[in-house]
């Protein structure tokens, strides 16, 4: 995975889901997880309320042309800078977890107790910040493509994730067309039926090569987003924090 991949990802959280499975078994895992989640968000009555307050202002819709607001990602920065204050006070605890070859119950108990400290502080930066939970959502998604795309484009010279998708199709369509026409020169024509089996194939790969331009264009980003991901990308990174979004985070 590249730099770029791991943009929002980040490292860390992930490791307690791997604790689990060892210190409980994978088929008890689900089910004991879900239990220590259950015990461990006494909280969870505060946690709802300040989503209340966060979610106030009503329905978060997407902006139709997907372009992130400036003055929004600034708030989704501040709240995953709150957030990462609690991570980065347990990253030593996570990574002793992680060094030793089998975890056990203590240190499941640990982790799962970050993460109800993570859940709490990320509620409360969304109910001052005044950001809801959906828009949270949205942001994470944005940022997620957004570095993808921002990749994508720097090894590509400024061309887009469909683009680049449909380009490989393209190639290999060229490729299969140089191959018959330097066999013809060579005097190394087929058969009327090879020739057509060929074709077919160069005309199915252009063909492949538009649908997977359309279905791509999914992760295409708007440029005014890939702006402000290169101005914020600093912060974009030192925020980034992974596995929270295993726990919807």
């Amino acid at each position: 995975m590249t730099t770029g991949a791991k943009v929002a990802i980040g490292c860390g959280v992930v490791l307690i889901l791997g604790i689990i499975v060892v210190a409980v078994g994978v088929g008890g895992a689900a089910y004991w997880a879900k239990g220590k989640m259950d015990d461990f968000t006494g909280n969870e009555s505060q946690i709802e309320e300040l989503h209340k307050k966060a979610n106030a202002s009503g329905p978060f819709e997407a902006p139709a042309d997907g372009i992130i607001r400036e003055d929004r990602l600034v708030k989704f920065l501040e709240i995953r800078k709150r957030v990462f204050a609690v991570y980065e006070k347990n990253r030593p605890a996570l990574e002793a977890m992680n060094q030793k070859k089998q975890g056990d119950f203590g240190d499941v108990t640990k982790g799962f107790s970050v993460i109800n400290d993570i859940r709490i502080a990320q509620a409360q930066a969304l109910a001052d910040v005044g950001m809801s939970e959906d828009e949270y959502r949205f942001m994470v998604e944005q940022v997620y493509k957004t570095a993808w795309a921002a990749e994508v484009t720097k090894n590509s010279g400024g061309k887009s994730v469909s683009d680049v998708t449909a380009e490989s199709y393209t190639k290999m369509a060229e490729q299969m067309e140089k191959a018959r026409d330097a066999n013809r020169k060579q005097g190394a024509s087929g058969t009327p039926e090879t020739d057509a089996d060929v074709q077919k194939g160069i005309d199915d790969l252009r063909k492949q090569a538009e649908e997977a331009r359309e279905s791509a264009k999914s992760m295409d980003v708007p440029p005014q987003n890939l702006e402000l991901f290169k101005k914020y990308e600093a912060d974009i990174k030192k925020y980034a924090m992974s596995g929270l979004e295993l726990f919807g985070l």
